[in-house]
């Protein structure tokens, strides 16, 4: 008898709760299927550009131990490969601001900005950089180390340039600020995952976000369900405000008397105020710090001094 009852009630749950096991599912094989698209959409970009040199890494400012800039050359060409774009990093140890830093390196201005955006354009034209062609997609960092005048500038082109925007650009260049004096290596190493990543080199669900999404799969359609069937068995608990006689007088039926009354009529105006601002908190548009370079390419980039 017993066992008869427990299956008659594992056979009620089951039906009670049949459309969140079939959402859950649904939800789960989406997730599954989703992982495996984006590993299996993922690009693979083919190098079109034979004029540019094969070297990334120019570690004139000796901050890098040669075992880091193995390191650092074989994750820009892991990244390379996943987003068609060229990285390359610059460091240097030079001044670049003020009339005898002008005067000595023959720069244009005597501005830090100014001459570090000429010194990173430059480099990247004249070295023919860029993956699909010559001066095409890609980016440069460029570290300078020179006491007093520290600081990093990124200059972007091609599909970089189209796809930063300013607000990306300055958390590129955080990500050197952040580790720059204590690890280069790690300071370089993040500024080109954030690059790679907002060019999409991390296409596919992580491991965590997964798991974080296989979890809110299961749990949000739990939660759902209990306050549902909460707030239903509570409807159909109300308490009985008639009986059979409740409407009867005398054995015949009564019905109360029932009335509109009009109390008053009251309208309220109000002026909803509207705004043309485009403003908010959305990611920036890209071309950030557009100009075009002494050699006459277009770029964009910005700088961060230290």
């Amino acid at each position: 008898m017993e066992n008869d009852f427990k299956k008659e009630a594992r056979k009620q749950y089951l039906h009670f709760f049949r459309f969140w096991f079939i959402a859950v599912g649904v939800l789960l094989v989406v997730t599954v299927l989703t992982v495996i698209g984006k590993n299996m959409m993922r690009t693979v970009y083919e190098r079109h550009n034979s004029q540019s040199p094969t070297e990334r890494v120019f570690d004139y400012a000796e901050v890098l131990t040669d075992q880091e800039e193995d390191e650092l050359r074989a994750l820009i060409a892991e990244k390379e490969a996943v987003i068609g774009c060229d990285l390359v990093l610059v460091t240097m140890r030079q001044p670049v601001e003020g009339d005898a830093a002008q005067e000595a390196y023959n720069y244009r201005y005597t501005s830090w900005e100014l001459n570090m955006q000429d010194i990173a354009d430059d480099f990247y034209d004249n070295n023919a950089y860029g993956y699909n062609a010559p001066h095409g997609d890609g980016a440069l960092i460029l570290d300078n180390w020179y006491e007093g005048q520290k600081g990093t500038h990124l200059s972007t082109s091609g599909r970089v340039f189209d796809r930063f925007g300013t607000r990306d650009i300055d958390e590129a260049l955080t990500c050197v600020d952040r580790y720059v004096e204590s690890d280069p290596l790690r300071a370089y190493s993040a500024c080109v995952n954030n690059i790679a990543g907002k060019m999409g080199g991390n296409s596919g669900i992580s491991g965590d976000a997964g798991a974080a999404y296989v979890m809110v799969a299961v749990i949000v359609p739990i939660i759902a369900a209990g306050i549902f069937v909460g707030t239903h068995l509570r409807s159909k608990q109300g308490k009985k405000t008639t009986t059979a006689t409740t409407y009867i007088v005398g054995g015949k039926p009564v019905m109360n008397q029932q009335r509109d009354d009009f109390v008053r009529k009251h309208v309220t105006q109000r002026r909803i105020q509207t705004s043309s601002s485009s403003g908010g908190g959305g990611r920036s548009s890209g071309r950030g710090g557009a100009h075009v370079s002494s050699g006459g390419h277009s770029h964009g980039g910005g700088s961060h001094r230290r």
